[in-house]
């Protein structure tokens, strides 16, 4: 029982009114008859509730294209539209399903009878769009072919500057073959101009200095081409005009295409394609040329995206590593103040400084104030919040702050305010320095020192935020002029670190303040600076210092940063020292914020990769089932986009018949001892209410173990593949649906021939047939048992496709005599041509079948006589060693092609085109030949060569049925 086939049969009447009633409503229909609306639409209905029921047979179906082209040739002659004529069969695909609306649940159609009612309606909209337009199915899926090869050949990325022209000729050259064409120019128009430049040619290098150039808005075939909105044909292209011809390269194309690569309606270039020939251009290949130059455009577009991405992050890349070394240098506390969210973090400077660990300070500004001396919190709280509130971007101030030990320390706070567009501040990020030793033993000269530190935040914008951290922090500071470097500045730091007093310092060369460091690599380091002006970071320079005064060397470890500065003309004057001394503690924050900027560029890279791939991604904790969807992924498995979702809830989101193989596969992968992969491919149902397909995702993860075993972490990412599944299950039945139609056709074409076979056999014994009609009865004949050996091929490729192989009847068998017989049979065919046999005069007896060894040497034969010159001989040759027997058949004539020798031994292929139509087979023998010599355990090989000829090789093991048996 159908459904669907019962209810267009029982209303059939009623569907045809209701599709007159609509179709009467459209200016396409207005004037016509019912008659003319109708046409074939009953009998149509029939075929498809027949087709509904009992299947598709080839009878059915070549019913229903006949009753589709006749309905179609209908609509063209009375000038509807291909959207008239698709509209229609819409029209039934709405109007059917209106049949159940009433019906109750059990007896609605299922869902296969649906799919099928359905894909008679889309073939008859694919049949409207062949028939109005001539782009066929052929055309389609060349269409797809040539659009894979660009995507397979895509540039990742293009930066601005960079040469296009050995990324985008591989894909200029895929529209050259695609169109048939001569050849094609790409130019893309340059930034913040009309202006178009050349910058890929299939016919030689385009240079990147020098391009060649033209004017979109000029007169020109590519400016008129930039301004048209279809592709722009010009005839005779020898006879353009200079000014026509600017900006074009090759002068020997005869006919001209040209198509504006047009994306989000704003010009980026124009393709030109040129043809030798003078030639009219269908509109195949100018509608086939709009869909290659809209991918062509997809892809030039998302590649300079690309470029400009990577171009950003390696800015940031850089801004991030300036940052990372300025805080490897600081000494100080630095922290961070989320003002929306009140949360406040501080480095691990924080616990050299004062005392806490990072542990111990509170997650909000609260703990800061409480910590603040209690004669200085409302002054310093009042200054902060009334920075804050107002328009400025730096707060600063000097206060006693209370340490883990109750103990009030003497702090310089600085902090820098990041505001939004309307000025309301979002993030302070400041340093803590300890100046209770400076205040008490230099106050004068740490206000001069912190002057001077203002002055160059402010002066020297160069350093970013380098020196603003640096000027923020208790850093050693030095000025080397000259030549020989005097120390003209420095602070109570650098004097600590060299262990010298002031006076040994300022003023003196470098030679004299530090003597021992002569030969260590420090005064080149100086002079690289000072001569090339380029800045130089040192991160734990060993560095072998006096400390005490006449003391012994100490071995001691620096952060360097080297920083020219430059005068008022641009000449270098001087150059600036910053140095911390590294100690147990510094190396120790240094790698954990190290590791931290590696995690977090990491992070980032993986999102960005997972955006640019159309990728979504999970991270599950596998003992509580906590889980973080990313959301892309929420977005593929149709989670909500916002809250909180465990991964046992995620599951009801799989489709049911796949949810125990997903729970299997994680298992799998969460058990202890194992690899922790996960890779496994499943169905997502759509939401309730939502009448999408349902969809697949290919998911692959791992899972990361604790020391102890137990799966501590399980991270994956998927991919959305249902056009290739969908595509991948359509491949599969048309490869059936072939090979099952190859089956039929040569058993049903048996009979007949047979019939014609005994007829030709029975007019031949007549003694009246006159001569003329003897040749006649024969023609017929050899025609017959051509058509008899290609059913046979047929069956034996369908046995060997749809079976298990072509079968063998072995037995003793002396391999010489065949050949001899084989010989003896082609050479009566062929009486004009020369044949040669060398065999053995013993040893080539084996197990084979007489019939199928019969079959191979007359398929090698033939093919040696029909593709070598009528002059030259055809050889064959037998070999015999203890355990195989070889059988070589060998031919003079030009070689095989070497794009065809890969394909060779494949189904339906045939030699170099313009063969006699009498010779032509469909193109089995050597695909039938190669099963043959498989079916016996043998092999068989060919080598071409313009000077040696072609020759097959066959070895074939003595014992042939069980060598098979064994393979």
């Amino acid at each position: 029982m159908n459904v669907i086939a019962d209810l267009i049969e029982a209303n059939l009447e009623t569907l045809v009114r209701r599709f007159v009633e609509e179709t009467r409503t459209r200016e396409s229909s207005q004037g016509l008859k019912a008659s003319e609306i109708i046409t074939t639409l009953p009998e149509y209905l029939r075929v498809v509730a027949l087709i509904c029921r009992h299947g598709p047979t080839p009878e059915r179906l070549e019913t229903r294209a006949r009753l589709e082209e006749a309905h179609i040739n209908l609509r063209l002659r009375v000038g509807a539209t291909q959207e008239d004529a698709t509209d229609e069969y819409t029209l039934l695909g709405r109007l059917i399903p209106q049949l159940w609306d009433d019906l109750r649940p059990e007896h609605t159609p299922a869902a296969s009878d649906l799919q099928c009612l359905f894909q008679q309606l889309e073939a008859a909209m694919d049949h409207v769009v062949v028939l109005f337009s001539g782009y066929s199915m052929e055309d389609r899926q060349r269409e797809k072919r040539f659009l894979r090869q660009l995507d397979a050949l895509a540039p990742r990325a293009l930066k601005a500057h960079e040469d296009a022209q050995p990324r985008l000729k591989p894909l200029i050259d895929t529209v050259v073959r695609a169109l048939e064409a001569a050849g094609a120019e790409l130019f893309l128009v340059e930034r913040g101009s009309t202006v178009m430049g050349a910058v890929a040619d299939s016919g030689h290098d385009v240079p990147h200095a020098g391009r060649r150039r033209v004017d979109a808005a000029g007169p020109s075939f590519l400016g008129r081409v930039a301004r048209s909105e279809e592709p722009l044909v010009q005839a005779q292209a020898h006879g353009l005009s200079d000014a026509e011809r600017e900006g074009l390269g090759q002068q020997g194309w005869s006919t001209l295409l040209g198509l504006r690569l047009w994306p989000h309606g704003e010009l980026m270039g124009v393709l030109c394609v040129g043809f030798s020939e003078a030639r009219p251009v269908p509109p195949q290949t100018k509608r086939f040329l709009e869909t290659l130059v809209e991918y062509l455009s997809g892809i030039i577009e998302r590649a300079l995206l690309m470029g400009k991405l990577h171009e950003a992050h390696a800015r940031l890349a850089t801004s991030e590593t300036r940052y990372r070394l300025a805080s490897q240098v600081a000494t100080d506390s630095v922290w961070d103040w989320d003002l929306t969210t009140q949360e406040v973090t501080w480095s691990g400077g924080v616990q050299r400084l004062l005392g806490f660990a990072p542990e111990e300070t509170g997650p909000t500004a609260d703990w800061w104030v409480d910590r603040i001396h209690p004669e200085d919190r409302e002054r310093v709280k009042h200054g902060i919040h009334a920075a804050i509130q107002g328009t400025q971007a730096r707060w600063q101030d000097e206060y006693r702050f209370l340490n883990r030990q109750g103990e009030a320390v003497r702090v310089l706070d600085t902090g820098v305010i990041t505001r939004d567009a309307q000025g309301r501040g979002l993030r302070m990020v400041g340093a803590m320095q300890d100046i209770t030793a400076r205040r008490k033993t230099e106050a004068g000269r740490e206000q001069l020192l912190q002057e001077a530190q203002t002055a160059r935040v402010q002066a020297d914008t160069e350093l970013g935020r380098l020196n603003t951290l640096l000027h923020q922090a208790p850093v050693a500071l030095a000025i080397f002029r000259g030549p020989t470097h005097i120390v003209e500045l420095a602070n109570s730091r650098i004097c600590q670190l060299w262990g010298r007093a002031p006076s040994q310092v300022l003023h003196r060369p470098i030679q004299e303040a530090l003597p021992e460091v002569k030969g260590q690599g420090i005064l080149e380091l100086l002079d690289g600076v000072f001569t090339t002006g380029e800045p130089y970071v040192g991160n734990e320079v060993h560095v072998r210092l006096a400390r005490a005064p006449g003391g012994r060397l100490e071995d001691v470890y620096f952060n360097f940063v080297y920083q020219p500065l430059l005068g008022a003309e641009g000449l270098i004057e001087g150059v600036l020292i910053v140095a911390t001394e590294v100690t147990d503690g510094v190396r120790a924050r240094q790698r954990t914020e190290a590791l931290a900027a590696t995690l977090h560029a990491n992070e980032e890279r993986l999102r960005l990769a997972l955006e640019a791939v159309d990728m979504g991604s999970w991270d599950v904790n596998p003992l509580t089932g906590e889980a973080s969807w990313d959301p892309r992924f929420r977005a593929m498995l149709g989670l909500p986009a916002e809250g909180e979702l465990t991964l046992a809830e995620a599951m009801q989101f799989v489709h049911e018949e796949d949810r125990a193989k997903v729970e299997q596969a994680m298992a799998e992968a969460n058990m202890p001892g194992g690899a922790g992969e996960y890779a496994c491919e499943f169905r997502v149902r759509p939401p309730a209410g939502d009448g999408a397909k349902v969809r697949w995702l290919s998911g692959r993860g791992q899972v990361h173990f604790r020391p102890d075993g137990r799966p501590a972490r399980f991270v994956g990412t998927a991919l959305d593949v249902t056009e290739r599944k969908r595509e991948e299950e359509a491949a599969r039945q048309r490869a059936e649906f072939e090979q099952y139609l190859v089956g039929i056709v040569s058993h049903d074409l048996r009979n007949p021939l047979n019939a014609i076979a005994l007829g030709t056999t029975s007019l031949l014994r007549r003694e009246e047939l006159s001569e003329r009609d003897t040749k006649a009865v024969l023609r017929i004949q050899a025609s017959a048992e051509r058509a008899v050996r290609m059913i046979r091929d047929l069956l034996d490729f369908t046995q060997a496709r749809l079976g298990e192989g072509i079968p063998v009847q072995c037995q003793d068998l002396d391999l010489t005599t065949v050949v001899r017989q084989v010989m003896e049979e082609v050479q009566m065919n062929f009486p004009e041509r020369v044949l040669q046999a060398s065999t053995p005069g013993h040893g080539t007896r084996g197990c084979w079948d007489p019939d199928r060894m019969a079959q191979v040497l007359t398929n090698l034969l033939g093919n040696a006589l029909k593709y070598s010159p009528e002059g030259t001989p055809v050889t064959v040759r037998v070999q015999s060693t203890d355990l195989e027997v070889l059988l070589a058949v060998h031919n003079a004539g030009d070689p095989i092609p070497p794009d065809l020798m890969h394909r060779l031994f494949q189904p339906m292929q045939r030699g170099v085109p313009g063969m006699d139509l009498a010779t032509r087979s469909v193109g089995l023998g050597l695909y039938i030949v190669q099963h043959i010599v498989q079916a016996h355990g043998g092999t068989i090989d060919v080598t071409s060569s313009r000077e040696a000829g072609t020759t097959f090789t066959v070895k074939l093991p003595r014992d042939g049925s069980r060598q098979a048996a064994r393979g």
